[in-house]
């Protein structure tokens, strides 16, 4: 026989013991970095090794001595969680980086990451069980550090939404008063220049709402307070109401604009998912300059991918990311509005991330782009079935329309806007001034338009209310508001009243206006 094959063979029939296999641990996990231990089957130490002095600041002897090792080195508030896992491993469990806290000898205070198991000898038999502790401490600051960052940067978030909102709200007010105006002013001009002058002021006024709700959007997108109302619907009908929507801008330009029906459901918010799209579309008509604009979709598995392709400027792959950044924008310098504003992807970024959709992008410098968004596809037996569309008469002639505002300049204008589209006006600050003229009057409205906020902590919803009681009907209303906080728009919907943002399009609030008279008349 080989003189290695006897020694082994010698060595196997004289195992260690357990004061051997004491020797044998105690020469690998003297050298350790960690700090180990092993516990006897009675609960007290059998050996600790060096490092235990450098982690905790006591000696081996030390830690030998206490009659509750190492429970009288770990934090007072972490005493349970350590007798548990004690208590596990003496019944021949294991656990792996378990965390808890230790008092150093100097006072300090350390955070440990604790591994343990049995230790069993040849036949089986417990021989107690091992503990390791690694220091972690530094790993916890920088954890708490970022946390705290991370706080920090979400109250600085929410302080920007808020001010957002707030100063959104302000702003809008003016705007809104300068829209009605200038509708009002345009049907008492006889000259062509001066509509055109009113034009131009209409022009400007819009650009300054898209930027104003552009921003006001991803402020309450980034604020969480968006809440998505996912349901089963056909996607054929929101890609006909981007057609509809979108195919006027692409002629503009002498584009071919088309969508591929599409009838397979798919599940999403057909709102923000329509917001998604349409932003999407107004990106690549917005940057080709001759050939197609295409709408398409695509089955693969389960999922729906809604593909907008275009013949534009392409996008150099380096910049794929960059494009969903807020005012990013590729080859636009000198920040010509004409190129848009740089937060229509992010704005799509965000929203594809609040519904869980997917959004992929393909590009071909100086041949095109194509961007997808992937939903999942809905079941046919919960497709819910098409609504009607709003009429499209716009005729509100005739009608009583009570406007509530308690800005003298807000109500004024107005006032002068629907006097112009031939509406009988009753202008009030409040729910009972309105009541007073109406009493006088003899008549009862047929709508109410009013603002959000009211003085002394009123709301339009609660005027609504109160002119309904009064009229002993429910008389239909719709609330305008800066604010653009979701609830304020579900707080609108349960009531059963419109909703719109201020500043209001008066060409918006016109068919509004109609959709709702001809809907009471009908």
């Amino acid at each position: 026989m080989h003189e290695n094959d006897r020694r082994n063979k010698g060595m196997d029939s004289a195992a260690p013991d357990a004061d051997g296999r004491a020797a044998i641990y105690r020469a690998i996990a003297n050298y350790t970095y960690d700090w180990e231990s092993w516990i006897g089957a009675d609960g007290r130490p059998l050996w600790i090794n060096p490092a235990v002095e450098r982690l905790t600041g006591w000696s081996v002897a030390e830690c030998m001595a206490m009659p509750a090792y190492p429970l009288e080195i770990v934090e007072e508030d972490d005493h349970a969680a350590v007798q548990a896992l004690l208590a596990d491993a003496a019944a021949g469990g294991s656990g792996n980086d378990i965390e808890f806290r230790i008092r150093r000898k100097d006072g300090g205070a350390a955070w440990m990451a604790l591994s343990y198991q049995t230790i069993r000898d040849e036949d089986g038999r417990s021989l107690g069980f091992r503990t390791s502790c690694r220091d972690i401490t530094r790993r916890k600051r920088a954890e708490t550090a970022l946390m705290e960052a991370q706080r920090e940067a979400e109250r600085a978030n929410r302080a920007k939404s808020r001010f957002l909102a707030a100063a959104g709200h302000d702003l809008s007010q003016p705007l809104q008063a300068i829209a009605m105006f200038a509708s009002a002013l345009k049907s008492q001009l006889s000259d062509p220049e001066g509509w055109e002058s009113i034009d131009a002021i209409q022009q400007s006024l819009r650009a300054a709402d898209e930027l104003l709700s552009a921003l006001l959007e991803v402020a309450r997108l980034d604020a969480g307070t968006l809440k998505p109302q996912p349901q089963v619907f056909a996607v054929f009908d929101l890609l006909e109401r981007i057609e509809t929507s979108y195919a006027p801008q692409a002629r503009e330009k002498g584009l071919a604009f088309r969508i591929v029906p599409c009838s397979l459901p798919v599940v999403s918010d057909p709102a923000l998912l329509g917001r998604i799209l349409g932003n999407l579309v107004s990106n690549a008509i917005r940057y080709t300059e001759r050939g197609t604009v295409l709408v398409g979709c695509r089955r693969r598995g389960q999922m729906l991918r809604i593909e907008v392709w275009d013949t534009g400027v392409g996008i150099p792959e380096s910049k794929w990311g960059a494009i969903f950044e807020e005012f990013y924008q590729i080859g636009n310098p000198e920040r010509d509005r004409k190129r848009g504003l740089g937060l229509g992807l992010a704005i799509v970024d965000r929203l594809a991330k609040l519904l869980g959709h997917g959004i992929e992008l393909r590009s071909w410098v100086g041949r095109g782009s194509m961007f997808a968004v992937v939903v999942p596809i809905g079941s046919r037996d919960l497709l819910r079935h098409r609504t009607p569309r709003d009429a499209e008469d716009t005729e509100v002639a005739g009608a009583l329309v009570v406007v509530i505002d308690d800005e003298p300049v807000q109500r004024e204008g107005m006032r002068r806007a629907l006097g112009a589209w031939g509406c009988s006006v009753v202008p009030a600050a409040s729910a009972e001034e309105a009541l007073a003229q109406l009493a006088a009057s003899g008549r009862k409205p047929d709508l109410i338009v009013a603002d959000y906020r009211l003085a002394d902590g009123a709301t339009g919803s609660q005027a609504i209310r109160r002119l309904s009681e009064w009229a002993e009907r429910t008389i239909p209303g719709i609330i305008v508001s800066g604010d653009n906080e979701a609830w304020r728009l579900q707080e609108a919907a349960a009531g059963g009243h419109g909703f719109l943002h201020k500043p209001v399009d008066p060409d918006e609030l016109r068919r509004r206006l109609a959709a709702i008279l001809n809907s009471g008349r009908g």
